[in-house]
């Protein structure tokens, strides 16, 4: 059984979508679990009306470890309740998981909520760098992460002394005990409301001094000005956003380039052992 965590507060405008992107999967063996911050505009009710089970949350981090500890399932799928799952998308991301063997993975992630081209730019050079960094120095974001119930208990679940960044630091523990794959064939879809409320270059700037910040060290990045639920709406716009798709779309491209050159190296070592293999 897969057991489908959402941490919330007050997430009665997103919360229904997600749910109804579950109920319509053709993977049945799962339960769902709403971790919820004592919402106030409805969230629980609105939980309980699809079906899912509301336990008490906290913050993302404590929330999704609130989750865990109800859950009954061998699989838990941690996803924010601003996401969407596509049609098929458990089955083929458990497909995936049990084939390859591995104990964590997380998807590719797609925007939402949004038509401006700088969205895409910015989740495809999260994505390519997330694959980059797959073997060198394994991360990720908490929208969605798939794992097995015994690697989260071996590692003592999510750390809740950090308010932010708790995906990053999850990921890199786990991912020192177990196997961890990022599938850029599998994808969920995100909604780019923080980009909206916060503005794009305030919080592309955090993102980018958290990734170095544990690129650098290997420990998250933290603030003690962060509220679950909540944004701010301030953030450079114009020339400066424009500046700042060119900047990330050449250094996605870069990243494109150094997978492919990786791709293309595994294949010739494959096709190299094989080869030895068969003359053996």
């Amino acid at each position: 059984m897969v057991s489908i965590i959402i941490p919330t507060y007050n997430e009665a405008e997103y919360l229904p979508r997600l749910l109804k992107s579950i109920k319509a999967q053709d993977y049945r063996d799962c339960e769902i679990i709403v971790a919820d911050n004592s919402s106030r505009d409805g969230t629980r009710r609105i939980a309980r009306a699809h079906g899912a089970r509301v336990v008490a949350g906290g913050v993302p981090g404590i929330g999704r470890n609130r989750g865990a500890q109800a859950a009954r399932g061998e699989f838990l799928l941690f996803v924010d309740a601003d996401t969407v799952l596509p049609e098929g998308f458990l089955s083929s991301i458990m497909a995936r998981f049990e084939k390859d063997f591995i104990d964590i993975c997380v998807p590719w992630i797609r925007p939402i909520d949004g038509t401006n081209p700088i969205y895409r730019t910015i989740f495809q050079f999260s994505n390519t760098f997330f694959k980059l960094m797959e073997v060198i120095q394994p991360q990720g974001l908490g929208v969605c992460i798939l794992t097995t119930r015994r690697l989260h208990a071996r590692i003592g679940g999510f750390s809740e002394k950090v308010r932010v960044s708790e995906d990053f630091d999850y990921i890199n523990r786990a991912s020192l005990v177990g196997r961890f794959r990022v599938y850029s064939h599998v994808y969920v879809y995100h909604s780019v409301r923080r980009y909206q409320a916060e503005g794009v270059g305030s919080l592309v700037q955090k993102q980018f001094k958290s990734g170095f910040i544990y690129l650098f060290t290997g420990k998250a990045y933290d603030t003690e000005n962060y509220e679950f639920g909540t944004f701010s709406r301030n953030g450079p716009e114009g020339a400066e956003v424009k500046k700042l798709l060119a900047s990330i779309d050449r250094q996605s491209r870069r990243l494109r380039t150094q997978i492919e050159k990786l791709d293309g190296k595994a294949a010739g070592s494959n096709h190299q052992r094989s080869s030895g293999k068969r003359r053996s």
